[in-house]
């Protein structure tokens, strides 16, 4: 229950328009489609970008694949993923693995909620090699610079370092 309240209110503060709802299996890539591309991304406490990260569509509208690399003076990461439509389970799911100097190896996995003409919400789950470490929504804000990411933690650790912004790098 505390998470369905957590959830509700964090779309609520955002102004989000009454009629967010899932993308379907027929309209699921044009969500997608927001994220491809080559884009710089910007963290919290760091003045320049943090990571490069592209996303491509590997076979249109069934499958894209991502990537992303640590840059300036970041610590080392490097993240490789994939996402689909799920007919199992009707949303858009998400699984990646990041390697950091940080925080060692990390699995995530992810999925769609709803999607709007601007925005993008996600439930992510984060583990390691000692297991679970955290769920959060992740609320993507799309505009005419990039998009604006708002995290909410749901349960576990409090994340260390969050990003913040996506800025398109072509």
């Amino acid at each position: 229950m505390l998470r369905i309240f957590a959830l509700l209110t964090l779309v609520l503060s955002m102004g989000m328009p009454a009629f967010a709802e899932p993308p379907t299996k027929e309209n699921w890539w044009q969500t997608m489609d927001k994220y491809t591309g080559k884009w710089q991304t910007k963290s919290k406490g760091f003045r320049e970008p943090t990571m490069e990260f592209q996303n491509v569509w590997v076979e249109p509208r069934k499958l894209q694949r991502y990537h992303s690399n640590s840059i300036g003076n970041a610590p080392r990461s490097n993240m490789t993923g994939f996402v689909r439509w799920s007919d199992e389970n009707k949303r858009i799911e998400w699984n990646e693995v990041v390697e950091s100097e940080d925080f060692g190896r990390e699995m995530a996995t992810g999925y769609c909620i709803n999607s709007t003409e601007h925005t993008v919400t996600w439930i992510v789950t984060v583990y390691g090699e000692e297991g679970f470490i955290r769920q959060f929504t992740m609320v993507d804000v799309f505009n005419e610079s990039g998009l604006h990411r708002h995290i909410t933690l749901l349960r576990g650790e409090h994340l260390s370092r969050e990003t913040t912004s996506w800025i398109p790098a072509e």
